[in-house]
């Protein structure tokens, strides 16, 4: 089995990655773990609307319900309306996760694109200390896939990269443990993504409720894994529950577990060999939501792969020109979210009161960050020391 590249995950970066590289010309095989693309489901299911722009997908079965913004309320209530196009790359659209993830496959293997399920990867393929493939196991046989290129779309804590010496453990103040239903017979009949904010609600993370249509939602949370313990998060998000008449009658059709990280991106280039999405780390270390991010970053591998076959070079240098645009794309906004980040968890529950109290009635201009903090310390000029390192970051 030989292919100019081979793709670990079939999740939206392997996918998309998988698209742009087939309809440059390149030979390319995904390989997935799972018996079916997209099943279990592991997300919150909110993406901007913004995924329109990159023509990835047909249709629009993949929709559940279309937000009209955000709306984040802080530890003592306080409420921040978001429109839509300020409101972030999680709110846009709720969508059905497994449909959304097949219907990306699907558009992949109409490019070209091949995927074989049920098969593991278990190793690299080496070749006199080259990377020459993969080693998987397909069902009950062990196989060994030979590509001029490996992509690692295999999510959080990539082994893919991992094996290349890439470091990829995550350390627990990176990373969010998450839980989360899919309540029915619930009466939450909004038409906005709501996150709820405070060290009672979420330690170092937060609550949300994604409407799905008028009595059915996602309710999740993420708690900082350096500030939570077992079955902490599950606790956390049951008294959340039972704290509200409009969910607390509501019963589970799924509920699933899961990690995010909230870090710094990482190396994505290593010889012959790719990072994308989750496994790079291209992930908003605010919102935890990376959706939007595995799509462009998507795009941009699959069209340096495309390049690279064309030119039969398989190098670091030809594919750092993927780490180049993904990072010029939005590498800059993840390093300032990743700081926010910080300050946000140095902050007390009376201090995001204090920054919800300054939003909640602005009118934007503009949405950037320079405006925010402008906002935030017109209001409260004591929030200034806080958040002077967010204000250098922004005007770098």
């Amino acid at each position: 089995m030989k292919y100019d590249a081979v793709i670990v995950g079939s999740g939206p970066a392997g996918s998309v990655t998988a698209r742009f590289a087939a309809e440059a010309g390149a030979k390319v095989l995904m390989v997935e773990r799972r018996a079916e693309v997209g099943v279990p489901v592991l997300c919150g299911e909110g993406i901007s609307q913004k995924v329109d722009y990159f023509k990835v997908l047909e249709g629009k079965r993949w929709i559940a319900t279309k937000m009209d913004g955000a709306r984040i309320f802080s530890p003592n209530g306080t409420k921040v309306t978001l429109a839509a196009e300020y409101a972030g790359n999680e709110t846009g659209y709720v969508v059905y996760r497994d449909i959304f993830d097949q219907e990306l496959v699907r558009g992949a293997v109409k490019k070209g694109a091949e995927i074989m399920l049920n098969t593991h990867a278990t190793n690299l393929l080496r070749q006199n200390g080259k990377i020459k493939g993969i080693i998987a196991q397909h069902f009950d046989e062990i196989i060994e896939i030979e590509a001029d290129i490996i992509v690692g779309a295999d999510g959080v804590e990539s082994r893919i990269g991992k094996w290349a010496g890439i470091q990829t453990t995550l350390k627990p103040y990176d990373l969010e443990t998450c839980v989360q239903y899919t309540l029915s017979n619930i009466d939450w009949d909004s038409p906005y993504c709501d996150f709820f904010l405070g060290s009672k609600v979420a330690p170092g993370g937060y609550a949300w409720v994604f409407p799905k249509g008028k009595d059915v939602a996602n309710v999740g949370i993420g708690v900082l894994a350096s500030l939570s313990e077992s079955g902490k998060a599950l606790r956390l998000l049951d008294k959340f529950i039972a704290a509200r008449p409009e969910l607390k009658k509501g019963e589970p059709l799924r509920v699933l577990t899961g990690a995010d990280p909230v870090a710094e991106p990482i190396q994505s280039v290593k010889d012959n060999l790719l990072l994308v999405g989750d496994a790079a780390r291209q992930v908003d270390p605010i919102t935890g939501g990376g959706l939007m991010h595995a799509i462009e970053a998507g795009k941009y591998a699959g069209e340096t792969i495309g390049k690279a076959v064309t030119t039969q070079h398989f190098d670091s240098q030809t594919l750092m020109d993927y780490e180049t645009r993904w990072k010029n794309a939005f590498g800059k906004k993840l390093h300032r979210n990743y700081i926010t980040k910080e300050i946000l968890l140095d902050m007390e529950d009376k201090t995001l009161d204090m920054l919800a109290d300054s939003l909640k009635d602005y009118k934007f201009e503009e949405f950037s960050t320079l405006s925010i903090i402008k906002a935030l310390v017109t209001k409260h000029p004591s929030l200034l020391v806080k958040l002077t390192p967010l204000m250098k970051l922004a005007r770098a």
